[in-house]
């Protein structure tokens, strides 16, 4: 009998230990959950503002309005499954290429849809779902987007599509 208390005590200052040392352990674990991200998520006002006067530049197809927001040696990449491709480097360049984007029966004047993800120094990440038409007729396309700041303006854009299944 003495010896199945011993056991069964043991074994309750055991359970006890593993809680009280579990607990630390999940509260830092809970926390880091429901706290992740949160710095991340806020823009600075400075950088909101370019990027809302930007991306209203974009839905109303303005490109002497986008191009101010463009360094001059701005560049747009591409990256595909196959890698990243460099699509255009330089402001005139990009305003060029948007002004064929815009003028081209793919482009519609149907939804795009932004949704900002988050922020790091300099860095915006966002996801952008757009309507083209691809012959077939009108189709959502959707890509993750990086966008780097310098000097106050957009200096480098990375798209990133989604490998086909």
């Amino acid at each position: 009998m003495a010896a199945r208390f011993r056991s069964y005590k043991a074994a309750l200052i055991g359970s006890f230990l593993a809680g009280a040392l579990a607990t630390p352990l999940v509260t830092v674990l809970a926390q880091q959950a429901r706290t992740w991200g949160e710095a991340y998520r806020r823009i600075p006002p400075s950088y909101e503002r370019l990027i809302e006067a930007s991306e209203a530049a974009f839905m109303k197809r303005d490109v002497e309005a986008i191009g101010a927001s463009l360094t001059d040696d701005f560049s747009w990449y591409r990256v595909t499954a196959a890698g990243p491709e460099l699509m255009v480097t330089g402001r005139e360049a990009t305003l060029q290429r948007l002004q064929e984007f815009f003028a081209s029966p793919a482009w519609t004047t149907q939804d795009s849809e932004v949704h900002r993800l988050g922020m790091i120094d300099n860095l915006l990440v966002q996801v952008e779902v757009d309507t083209l038409n691809f012959g077939k007729g009108p189709v959502r396309q959707t890509s993750l987007h990086v966008y780097e700041f310098r000097d106050g303006r957009r200096w480098r854009e990375f798209v990133f599509y989604p490998a086909e299944p």
